[in-house]
């Protein structure tokens, strides 16, 4: 065997590795993403005639006002607490009724709970990067849930994504790499038939 039959062998080896790997982390990303909708579109159903938001929801921060906690384009993971056990100290995203804000979701920090009923709460909340505490309250009704994890920059992805063109374009490259690493099998295939 020569060394440009070898260097052709370690290549392809290498392609069908880089492919091989690339299918496998879309199969398992598509397993988590069907688990995840799974208990999302479940918990929807299940709270049908409730007025409960979903279970877990996800959204992009635009301001400035979470700094250095939560920067511009960080996601937040909120997760729904049922029974009013927020407490003072958690971040929360909530539906603003602030007259500038109002029916946005912002998403701030608790600095103060009032307890209303053993269900319902007054709360204040205040962005880590403001001088002063917001100037309208929160009711328990109006909270999404509590921030469980921030993802770090992921609304860069989603601003790109919301172009048609940019999807398109990921959609094209994605099919273009299966078909290229599907001709590299059956290329394989071929030429071990002639020898």
């Amino acid at each position: 065997m020569t060394d440009t039959e070898r260097d052709k062998n370690k290549l392809q080896y290498l392609l069908l590795f880089i492919g091989k790997a690339f299918v496998v982390s879309v199969f398992c990303f598509a397993i988590l993403l069907s688990i995840i909708f799974f208990i999302y579109f479940g918990d929807l159903l299940i709270n049908l005639n409730s007025k409960k938001s979903p279970i877990f929801n996800g959204y992009v921060i635009v301001s400035e006002s979470m700094i250095p906690t939560i920067n511009i384009n960080d996601a937040v993971v909120v997760k729904r607490v049922d029974n009013d056990k927020y407490k003072v100290g958690d971040i929360i995203s909530f539906s603003s009724n602030d007259i500038n804000y109002r029916g946005l979701i912002v998403t701030h920090r608790i600095i103060n709970k009032e307890n209303i009923t053993t269900s319902n709460s007054i709360y204040t909340t205040k962005g880590d990067n403001n001088l002063v505490a917001d100037r309208t309250s929160v009711l328990t009704n109006q909270i999404y849930g509590k921030v469980l994890f921030i993802i770090p920059k992921l609304g860069y992805i989603k601003n790109f994504f919301n172009k048609p063109s940019n999807a398109f374009l990921t959609f094209f490259v994605a099919i273009a790499f299966v078909i290229i690493y599907d001709g590299i099998k059956i290329s394989n295939i071929l030429v071990k038939r002639k020898n």
